[in-house]
């Protein structure tokens, strides 16, 4: 008799456990049913979670790629729209140079040349100081810092020559800044022995440089110096080479930003569909294997209750 007593034990603690892991398997199918997610933890399902974590860094770090590409971008732009400005300025400063080197004019005459000349002096320092988003888009690094400023020792570079870059890819940067000086150059004044400061050409570089010659060329009706508006006019032309050169290149990395951005935009598709596998519910396989399971369970139900009443007079 003892050993039915152990058997109808065991049989009922064997019903109880395979209740429990039912029961248990019932309420995480109807927990995925109700969340539309099958993996919440990792213990539901290890590899699919370790797919999921990994899809999510992916993830992760392209919103962050894609968000420094865009900013990168809306600033290229900036660069590229103030580049454009400052050639058409110095087309004008050409059209002066050649006005004035070409014929003999009156004093009025000289002046209107004068007037317009430092109206594109102005211009083009506006514009070498731009600043865009709270930063100087060509001091180098120090964007707070306005780039080309006016002292005694004439126009010249505040900035640095350290480049700003953009992450855009797993060790992958870009660099997205100019440096001014290296565009632009500089108008330096010396000073002689008796204290009188005056435009230096050998020192002074770039568009300021030959924006500055021209100015001191022009200055005096009666002392218009021809030799320095050509060399203004060839220092100019070198200029316009540069600033082209410096918007091709804003148009090559445009150019590279926006096929990265479209890869970047196929692999989130690609990832967020790879998550969506791994983590989110099969409604219509959840719910047939929900029911079944519900069936499961109810069978266990009922037979275990019919175990629960066998008693030892059912064995005498």
């Amino acid at each position: 008799m003892s050993i039915s007593r152990v058997s109808t034990y065991q049989l009922n603690k064997a019903f109880s456990n395979q209740l429990g892991n039912t029961q248990s398997k019932f309420n995480q199918l109807a927990q995925q049913i109700a969340t539309g997610v099958k993996v919440s933890s990792v213990s539901d399902d290890p590899i699919a979670a370790g797919g999921i974590i990994k899809a999510n860094k992916e993830l992760g770090d392209i919103e962050t790629y894609l968000a420094n590409l865009k900013s990168s971008d809306i600033e290229l732009s900036q660069v590229d729209s103030t580049l454009k400005s400052i050639n058409d300025q110095l087309g004008k400063a050409h059209d002066v140079a050649m006005q004035v080197a070409n014929g003999t004019m009156g004093d009025d005459e000289l002046k209107a040349y004068q007037a317009e000349l430092d109206s594109i002096i102005d211009n083009v320092k506006r514009l070498a100081n731009t600043n865009y988003n709270g930063q100087y888009l060509f001091s180098g690094t120090r964007t707070t810092t306005i780039p080309f400023q006016e002292g005694e020792d004439g126009l010249t570079y505040k900035g640095n020559d350290e480049s700003r870059s953009a992450l855009v890819g797993e060790n992958k940067t870009q660099q997205i800044n100019f440096i001014g000086k290296d565009l632009f150059g500089e108008a330096v004044y010396t000073t002689n022995d008796k204290d009188e400061k005056s435009f230096n050409p050998e020192e002074s570089s770039g568009i300021f440089g030959a924006l500055y010659q021209l100015k001191e060329a022009i200055k005096d009706s009666e002392k218009i110096d021809t030799k320095a508006i050509t060399e203004a006019m060839g220092r100019i032309d070198t200029g316009v080479d540069t600033i082209t050169g410096a918007k091709a290149r804003t148009g090559a990395i445009g150019e590279s930003f926006e096929d990265m951005k479209s890869a970047y935009e196929n692999d989130i598709q690609n990832l967020t569909q790879l998550r969506s596998n791994l983590q989110d519910t099969d409604l219509p396989t959840a719910i047939s294997d929900w029911y079944s399971v519900y069936q499961s369970m109810q069978a266990s139900y009922s037979m275990m209750s019919q175990t629960m009443n066998v008693s030892l007079l059912n064995f005498i």
